[in-house]
């Protein structure tokens, strides 16, 4: 079949085909990549009497003496199968980035090798789980590894790739393809993990809300900030995540955890008053009210996330939790963050979604990301990772090295 490669797609004629193509991720859009104003883009694909027949979304960072490093994140949008057209789409991928300098074209396709439920791993359970990202799997590694690109490991490190290797997600169906009710969903909790959520922190004066408003970003933010002083990390900024909002107005949703102290201490003095054993702990508990209360006021925000909703319309729908925050000084005792995470996961079943991403964690599974996680009985999703079709081999060798040097140095800090 003869096929026509084409740059600079109109932007329009590009997202149709990306959202419209079976189980895209969000960065594959041209939305995306005007949330990465550091990365040069194009949007390229090949053509079949006039109907284009895949894409790729590139981003291009410019490294040193004119040459450029090539990323498809989440890439190809294609039928992998295809061993004409991958091969066809891949010769003119190479040909373009010779033309541009490039030493690398690096791609981090979301397909897997294993995935398993938590309990089987850590607790040798036999858990039945839907298993539909690791379908065809040996195929789509054994083709790309045919048209010239090298894999690029098996770090566990959830910061080894650009993209984390290991991942946890919850699927919203059974094994039978049939999606939960949110009872069920809550059942399939571990018992430590459903008690503290539903009714448990309605009555206390938990609240939980979302929203679409960029305006709103103010208060992820804040949230966002407790974390990065208790963690001694850096996050994103306010200007960030508004720029998601503005480029994704129907998938960006910001979800928050409050707390109604008045309700909360109503709640504690009758608690306290009909149970004699649990005086001494409400009587602290009304003083952190009170102190909270002085502080922060009525309806304090205990914790807050942003989420991916999926851009496809069509296949596997994923929604991608990517950043969460909590206040730690608003009631620990409460679990907040347990009703928070089951607030979220209703409100995507409400939305008829697949799963839901809870993002990258160690491979190991003890880092504390994965403890947190775990308590939702996830699913493990081991990725493949990066594939790399070297361009030029001597400059790809100086650009790992500088990276090697840079980490290194960083490492001595």
């Amino acid at each position: 079949m003869k096929y026509e490669f084409k740059t600079g797609i109109n932007e329009k004629e590009f997202n149709d085909f990306v959202v419209n193509f079976p189980s895209t991720s969000f960065m594959q859009t041209p939305a995306w990549s005007k949330v990465k104003p550091a990365w040069e883009h194009d949007f390229v694909g090949l053509y079949s009497k006039n109907k284009l027949v895949c894409s790729a979304m590139i981003l291009k960072r410019s490294l040193f003496f004119g040459k450029k490093l090539f990323y498809i994140p989440r890439g190809f949008v294609i039928d992998y199968s295809d061993e004409e057209l991958l091969s066809c789409f891949i010769k003119h991928l190479k040909q373009y980035a010779k033309k541009n300098n490039a030493i690398d074209i690096k791609i981090d396709p979301f397909i897997c090798f294993s995935e398993e439920n938590i309990q089987t791993i850590k607790k040798k359970k036999e858990i039945k789980v839907r298993k539909v990202f690791s379908n065809d799997v040996d195929l789509i590694d054994s083709a790309l590894r045919k048209q010239g690109f090298k894999h690029g490991g098996y770090k566990k490190e959830v910061n080894a790739y650009i993209q984390p290797r290991y991942t946890m997600a919850i699927s919203l169906k059974d094994e039978n393809e049939k999606p939960y009710d949110k009872e069920t969903l809550r059942k399939t909790f571990p018992k430590n993990t459903r008690n503290y959520i539903g009714n448990y922190q309605e009555q206390r004066g938990v609240e939980f809300s979302f929203s679409t408003n960029q305006n709103d970003v103010k208060d992820l933010v804040s949230v966002l900030h407790c974390t990065e002083q208790r963690q001694h990390i850096n996050l994103r900024s306010e200007k960030y995540f508004k720029k998601l909002m503005e480029n994704f107005p129907n998938n960006a949703v910001l979800f928050f955890a409050r707390v109604d102290i008045d309700k909360y201490v109503k709640f504690l003095k009758k608690d306290m008053k009909e149970n004699e054993n649990k005086k001494e702990f409400c009587q602290k508990q009304l003083k952190e009210a009170h102190d909270i209360k002085k502080e922060f006021g009525n309806k304090p925000l205990a914790g807050a996330t942003f989420v991916m909703m999926p851009t496809c319309k069509t296949g596997i729908k994923t929604a991608s939790f990517l950043y969460a925050g909590t206040n730690t000084n608003i009631f620990p005792s409460l679990k907040i963050t347990n009703g928070l995470m089951y607030y979220r996961l209703c409100y995507c079943l409400d939305k008829n979604l697949d799963y839901c991403d809870l993002g990258g964690v160690d491979g190991s599974l003890e880092d504390h990301l994965s403890t947190f996680k775990s308590k939702f009985n996830p699913n493990v999703l081991e990725l493949v990772g990066e594939y790399d079709l070297i361009i030029s081999k001597f400059w790809f060798k100086m650009f790992n090295l500088a990276m090697q040097t840079i980490r290194f140095i960083r490492s001595k800090r």
